[in-house]
């Protein structure tokens, strides 16, 4: 996946005129040619129900004018909850106020 702005990297997707798949929240950080994007996303069941929410992780790189994708990860929302109280943790109190 390459894109010229970062803004057009979206999660939502339609098969058949259906709605499969809802970008929930969105957030970039960038950085020295490089940003990883964050988007909280759920998808529907066969049965057409929406699943519980999951997080992507994409990490993409400034090559001349665009933004290639280098790597994604997909975690379930209960890994990705288990991985902001550990980030939580690890940093409470670390941080000094701007």
């Amino acid at each position: 996946m390459n894109v010229v702005d970062l803004d057009e990297v979206q999660y939502d997707l339609e098969q058949d005129g259906t709605q499969v798949r809802e970008q929930l929240a969105r957030r970039v950080w960038e950085k020295a040619g490089w940003a990883t994007v964050a988007i909280s996303f759920r998808e529907r069941d066969r049965d057409g129900e929406w699943k519980p929410a999951k997080l992507a992780l994409l990490r993409f790189r400034r090559l001349d004018e665009v933004w290639k994708k280098q790597a994604s990860l997909t975690l379930s929302g209960a890994d990705a909850a288990e991985l902001g109280a550990a980030l939580g943790e690890w940093f409470a109190g670390s941080v000094s106020a701007s």
